[in-house]
């Protein structure tokens, strides 16, 4: 997959452009909310087998 060229200053057009550092931030940090609930859903997951089997 290429990646994609960040400006360095947003051009403030509507609508954004997906080289827009704002665009690409905001995927960014849904992008690592999303991770971080898959994380946590496989730490429950865990702890769940443990209390299943003792």
């Amino acid at each position: 997959m290429g990646k994609v060229k960040v400006k360095k200053k947003c051009c403030r057009s509507t609508p954004r452009c997906k080289s827009c550092p704002v665009v690409v931030l905001l995927k960014a940090r849904e992008k690592a909310a999303k991770k971080a609930a898959k994380q946590e859903r496989k730490k429950e997951k865990k702890k769940g087998k443990k209390k299943t089997a003792a």
